[in-house]
């Protein structure tokens, strides 16, 4: 009963969507620029949640654009619902979007649906039965390792972001035969239990994206984690990591494990006003080993410290030099704990600050010889604005090298618009 009741449930929300998709609607912005919801999606949540609490009154709905509100706890029957997943996909190219549809029942997902809306596929799996597309039952998944498989990746966790270091990730794609980023969680697992792809990774998914996509892909033998191997949560965001066992074994031991990025470093990373010198000390000398001008400077402005799982691992201050110009002044980071990740959630931070004070631009200064130092401004949008010449003699510092280059000499400044 319960099978057939969400299959024509999401047969008749695909039909409503097919019928809307080429008018005019309202588009509105949640979180970021890629991240869209249409008053179609809500149109298409309610239409859902309208028949679930028609038929199934005691049942509790989470959906992703919150038409229903969650239950306290996953207990009793729960139904995991996504009205569009790949609205990005739904508006700029009118297809390669579905409806995802779970059903857990007493903290076990047992259902899964996942409906290709553009192409007519239904994606169906019920615990201990198997997975079926249109009626088809799908074989087992085939074995691969990561140098002979095709993968589904955002390209996102190749570059520098707040969940991941690149540098884990990127090896992946270069060993793989392939890597596409399709924008629909659902639909790359569901595609992935059909055998069209034979690995998924993202570092970002809430239990509505991959609720029902998880349970296809098992039933067909494969494996679905977290990035560093764990069972995926349905309280909150997680990391997803798919494929058959061999592959995700691959992933997990060559390297995830192999980068360093266990469990226990996960970005937690938390980044607050600093309220003691002695606390942040060693880390900005670090930085600047001319401990006077660095006590100068922490007393002109105000000091962030960041902290991962409890340990301090990172620091930079914001001294105001103008009402309009603020100079963000050493980004420290904990040399064991170094990464581009941490510096660059840092400087995100750093930026995010200095507008929010009204500021108008940012300034920045650097050793001459600090190569990596300056790509890593200018990535984020800094551009030369001078030379001082000698700086680093003039003021005291004695003659090091930087990135094992050039002697230490003179300073260079970038700015930044706010």
């Amino acid at each position: 009963m319960l099978e057939w009741f969400a299959i024509d449930l999401i047969k008749q929300a695909g039909e409503y969507i097919r019928q809307k998709i080429d008018e005019s609607y309202r588009i509105e912005r949640k979180t970021g620029k890629g991240d869209l919801v249409t008053e179609i999606d809500r149109a298409v949540e309610q239409l859902i949640v309208d028949r679930i609490r028609e038929t199934y009154p005691e049942h509790h709905i989470i959906g992703e654009e919150g038409i229903s509100t969650g239950p306290d706890d996953l207990s009793g029957t729960v139904w995991f619902v996504d009205p569009i997943d790949g609205t990005l996909n739904f508006i700029h190219q009118k297809r390669m979007f579905a409806i995802s549809v779970a059903v857990m029942i007493d903290g076990v997902v047992e259902y899964g649906f996942v409906y290709d809306v553009m192409a007519d596929e239904l994606f169906v799996a019920r615990r201990g039965v198997g997975t079926t597309l249109n009626g088809r039952k799908l074989p087992a998944i085939q074995e691969h390792h990561v140098r002979d498989a095709f993968l589904s990746m955002n390209a996102t966790w190749v570059t520098p972001n707040q969940q991941i270091a690149p540098e884990v990730l990127a090896p992946i794609v270069r060993d793989s035969v392939g890597t596409r980023a399709h924008g629909a969680a659902s639909l790359e697992l569901a595609w992935l239990a059909a055998g069209r792809v034979d690995g998924y990774i993202t570092m970002r998914n809430m239990p509505w994206d991959y609720a029902a996509g998880k349970l296809l892909v098992e039933e067909v033998g494969g494996r679905v984690v977290s990035i560093y191997g764990e069972p995926v949560r349905y309280d909150g965001k997680t990391s997803v990591l798919a494929g058959s066992e061999t592959f995700v074994k691959d992933v997990v031991k060559h390297y995830v494990i192999a980068k360093g990025a266990t469990p226990e470093v996960k970005p937690d990373l938390q980044i607050g006003i600093n309220g003691s010198y002695d606390r942040v000390r060693d880390l900005l000398v670090l930085a600047n080993p001319n401990e006077a001008m660095v006590r100068e400077q922490y007393e002109a402005g105000e000091t962030y410290e960041a902290t991962l799982g409890g340990e301090r691992v990172g620091a930079y201050m914001l001294v105001r030099r103008s009402e309009t110009l603020l100079e963000l002044v050493n980004i420290a980071v904990k040399p064991e704990r170094q990464n581009q990740t941490i510096g660059q959630r840092l400087l995100q931070d750093a930026i995010r600050r200095a507008e929010q004070s009204g500021a108008k631009q940012m300034l920045v200064c650097t050793g001459n010889s600090s190569i990596v130092q300056l790509r890593f401004y200018q990535q984020a949008g800094f551009r030369f604005d001078s030379v001082e010449r000698d700086y680093f003699p003039s003021h005291g510092y004695p003659p090091i090298e930087e990135d094992g280059l050039l002697a230490l000499r003179d300073r260079i400044c970038l700015t930044r618009d706010l």
